[in-house]
């Protein structure tokens, strides 16, 4: 046994070396034995913890191994070469600690040693074949490696090991000096593995057209994964260990995404939506859609064990319905009042707030070093601390899950409204509606349950439909963005913040069109003096007031921590109202991005609001639709006169010369066609100038 267990951790400690090693070349896939990752996992977990720490692992890892040989041989029979390589890799734990993965599989305690028998003699040749080829794979991986070859041969691991092992002093002795063997290995390759990203960033795949976006990648793929802590690292080298070991070098860059910080993969996330990257770049980050790292199934039971005196569940999948960066869902049925009820179960991951904690120190680090990249400067981007601030706040305000539950509470008192479809070819009712939320039976609860809505992605269901309702994706976006739009600025100041295609389900039946909002861990309401200076600022964009649109930047903007006077605001504003801009740099959203450039820090709950807009706009833009949630504001404002007068000119004390002056130049637009001469309107008529002006106030 002791033979067998110091040739493991020599066969380990050299091949951990090669799979570390960034480049490899496409041969046949190649992946570790179960036991064989157990005991590289060991040699890991030691790398540079104190000595205590360190012996700590090796003693464990014999005391592991030891048991693996007290166990008698097991036979598992196999079917075929797939069945048989699912067991041979076994199942790992998979959770977000390399150690914590360690205490579960010892836990369970060891297999023993696995002979596999197939009664088909191709199959049994090609397992027998494939072990034989495996071992043979890791002994070359290891000795091909220089550094590792010469520690080796300089001292051959195995034979010194037994030499030592035949009294109690000498195993102690063989224990120390396999530890300085570790970390000598281990050392330079370390340093390798911090590298990584600096190789895929100056690679083909990192280049873009947009330079301001190729800076921005370049720089963070070479400085954010060397600043990972060493258990971050440990973790992302773990789950290489795992996969196979002739990946391509993107395979092995999409696992190290995979296993970064939520705020990196949301930023990734927001990156692959731009389009100027190359199709690989794009793959991987949009893979963080589907495939973030899930929680493993021993994790959750332990909070469904604690769960059990707030619920009574039935039934609880073991596979997530949904795996978020914050969070993961499964489905489920619980007994309420003696009832059956289909659910959902949502819980935020555990210890996600230490990776969050972690990516706001090194993404703060990160925008420093890009906020003083005088190439980068000259892009005109905006400086990206304030961006990486705004996208930590949003991800700790999701670590919420009280908030969440509260925002969906509210909502569903917001967006649960019917309305009518009605296109040429089409005419129904659609039902917006926010899903249940299930309290626990005590106060204290780390799930969220709500009840199972049915339904598809917008884009399935409209293509399902698109002979019957040509227009079903156009006509549901709209819908959703008008009621949007009117509880923003009309309504209470309630806003989801993150309606993409997959917050919100669709299912089209005969008596109506059911649309369920999900995901209210990013949004909020905005107080009605935020709503007033929103419509300022729109008043002020419009009209090409430089005094109105800095009025209304200065009165939204955080403005003890602006690096911009007031004074100097005006200025600013006035001379970019002099040049000639592009109807995106003349937006809002230009206009927020320009503002924060100059220093001026806006709120959390005013970015977030404009992260909603965009995101909105877009689904309009991709339905087909030329509405826009500017446009539908304007349409609002005309449905609100009261309202909009009391606001902007009561309240914000805009004059009513201005009011009228938008509400010309609007008029103006519509008849321009049938009549070139703009009628006059007598602006000592107060009935006239309050209706007049509610047509230009918009965001």
């Amino acid at each position: 046994m002791l033979r067998r267990f110091t040739a493991v951790i020599g066969l380990c400690l050299a091949f951990l070396l090669a799979c570390v090693s960034w480049a490899s070349s496409k041969k046949q896939d190649l992946y570790l034995s179960y036991e064989q990752r157990v005991a590289m996992t060991y040699a890991l977990a030691a790398h540079g913890e104190a000595k205590d720490i360190q012996r700590d692992y090796l003693d464990r890892a014999e005391k592991y191994f030891t048991t693996v040989a007290q166990i008698p041989v097991q036979t598992v029979e196999v079917t075929n070469f797939e069945e048989f390589l699912k067991h041979f890799r076994g199942e790992w734990p998979n959770t977000q600690s390399v150690a914590l993965d360690l205490q579960l599989i010892e836990k369970d305690g060891p297999r023993g040693i696995v002979e596999y028998h197939a009664k088909s003699p191709r199959i049994q040749a090609q397992i027998n074949k494939y072990i034989e080829w495996q071992t043979e794979q890791l002994k070359l991986m290891g000795e091909s490696d220089k550094e590792a070859a010469k520690h080796l041969q300089s001292a051959d691991i195995v034979s010194n090991a037994l030499a030592l092992l035949q009294d109690p002093q000498g195993k102690e002795l063989a224990k120390q000096w396999l530890l300085q063997e570790n970390e000598a290995l281990f050392k330079d390759k370390m340093q390798e593995f911090n590298r990584i990203g600096e190789k895929i960033a100056t690679s083909e795949m990192a280049k873009s057209s947009d330079v301001s976006l190729r800076i921005v990648l370049q720089t963070m793929f070479s400085e954010y994964f060397s600043r990972l802590s060493p258990a971050s690292k440990k973790l992302i080298v773990s789950s290489f260990l795992g996969e196979n070991l002739n990946s391509s070098d993107m395979q092995k860059f999409e696992i190290m995404v995979q296993n970064s910080g939520p705020q990196l993969q949301k930023l990734l996330q927001i990156v692959a939506r731009q389009g100027d990257l190359s199709p690989e770049m794009i793959k991987v980050f949009k893979s963080l859609e589907d495939a973030v790292r899930p929680v493993p199934y021993r994790q959750v039971e332990e909070i469904l064990q604690a769960e059990k005196a707030n619920y009574q569940f039935l039934y609880f999948e073991r596979k997530p319905l949904g795996v978020g960066t914050m969070a993961q869902v499964h489905r489920a049925k619980i007994l309420i009042d003696g009832k059956r009820a289909d659910v959902v179960v949502r819980f935020i991951k555990p210890d996600i707030e230490k990776r969050v904690e972690e990516d706001a120190r090194i993404l703060k680090e990160v925008a420093a070093i890009l906020d003083n990249n005088e190439e980068f400067a000259k892009t005109g981007a905006p400086k990206l601390s304030p961006i990486v601030n705004d996208l930590t706040a949003t991800v700790t305000a999701e670590l919420s899950q009280e908030d969440t539950i509260a925002r969906q509470k509210l909502a569903a008192t917001r967006y649960n409204k019917t309305v009518l479809m009605n296109t040429p070819e089409y005419k129904n009712y659609i039902e917006f509606h926010v899903p249940h939320i299930y309290d626990p039976k005590n106060k204290e609860s780390k799930f969220m349950i709500q009840e199972m809505v049915i339904g598809k992605k917008l884009d399935k269901e409209a293509n399902a439909w698109a002979e019957l309702v040509p227009e079903l994706k156009k006509g549901v976006v709209e819908a959703l963005a008008k009621m949007w739009g009117q509880e923003v600025l009309f309504g209470g100041g309630f806003y989801h913040s993150d309606l993409h295609q997959g917050n919100f389900m669709v299912r089209l039946t005969d008596e109506k069109i059911n649309v369920a909002i999900l995901d209210y861990g990013m949004g909020g309401v905005i107080s009605p003096e935020l709503q007033r200076q929103v419509m300022v600022l729109g008043v002020g964009v419009e009209l090409k007031n430089p005094e109105l649109t800095a009025r209304g930047f200065w009165s939204i903007s955080d403005k003890g921590n602006n690096t911009v006077t007031q004074t100097q605001l005006k200025s600013l504003v006035a001379a970019r109202m002099k040049q000639t801009l592009s109807v995106e740099e003349a937006s809002i959203d230009g206009w927020t991005k320009w503002a924060m450039l100059q220093g001026l820090r806006l709120p959390y709950d005013f970015i977030s609001l404009n992260r909603g807009i965009v995101i909105v706009n877009k689904l309009l833009q991709d339905s087909g639709s030329t509405l826009s949630i500017s446009g539908m504001l304007k349409s609002f404002a005309i449905q609100n006169p009261a309202l909009v007068y009391k606001r902007l000119v009561i309240e914000e004390k805009l004059s009513r010369a201005d009011l009228l002056k938008l509400g010309l130049q609007e008029i103006a637009n519509r008849i321009r066609p049938q009549q070139p001469v703009t009628p006059t309107i007598p602006v000592d008529i107060p009935h006239a100038g309050v209706s007049l002006s509610c047509e230009g106030v918009f965001l």
